[in-house]
């Protein structure tokens, strides 16, 4: 349990990631490997499609292939890895899930991102009419430190929120995180 909650419908650690296992046994040298690179699930399509030998996706997908980690697993093929969920009631304080509601009921989004060392989330107050982010309008900031995390204590990482605290690592995260969401919808 991570923050009093047991689901997976946050954008804290325990929300977002998630085990992934990968098997080629036709890849000499790739079992019991492990690799503590970031990935996404949107990686999947890429890799599966890789690993069976099918031509390169040409369509505009997200996603990057993992399937080279499955020989080199200290490869850091990502800087950051990113996630979004919202958040529904008019009390900032406390807000509950949005389940049930339709996208254009949203109240807030969490814009999230994961480097190898920190997680940095924005909520922004949503515009349903438009199903986006409204970015002028951040409402709170999540800064955790993972230094040191090995993946094994969810509740040792994200307990004191840092934002505030180290400006210009917010300043460059925020950025990070707008150039990947902003003109998403």
């Amino acid at each position: 349990m991570q923050h009093n909650m047991w689901c997976k419908m946050s954008n804290y650690e325990l929300g977002t990631r998630v085990p992934m296992i990968l098997r080629a046994p036709w890849i000499e040298g790739s079992a019991g490997k492990r690799t503590s690179t970031l990935a996404e699930l949107v990686d999947l399509y890429p890799t599966l499609a890789e690993l069976a030998g099918l031509p390169k996706p040409t369509e505009n997908i997200q996603g990057q292939s993992l399937a080279s980690l499955l020989t080199d697993p200290t490869a850091q093929l990502k800087t950051a890895a990113f996630s979004q969920f919202p958040k529904c009631g008019k009390d900032w304080a406390w807000m509950g899930t949005c389940s049930g509601r339709q996208r254009t009921q949203f109240d807030y989004m969490g814009y999230s991102m994961r480097t190898a060392d920190y997680r940095y989330t924005e909520w922004v107050s949503w515009i349903g009419s438009e199903l986006r982010g409204n970015w002028s309008n951040v409402v709170a900031r999540e800064l955790y430190d993972h230094h040191g995390d090995e993946g094994d204590d969810f509740s040792a990482y994200e307990n004191m929120n840092l934002a505030g605290e180290q400006p210009e690592l917010e300043k460059q995260l925020s950025a990070a995180l707008r150039e990947q969401f902003m003109n998403d919808t």
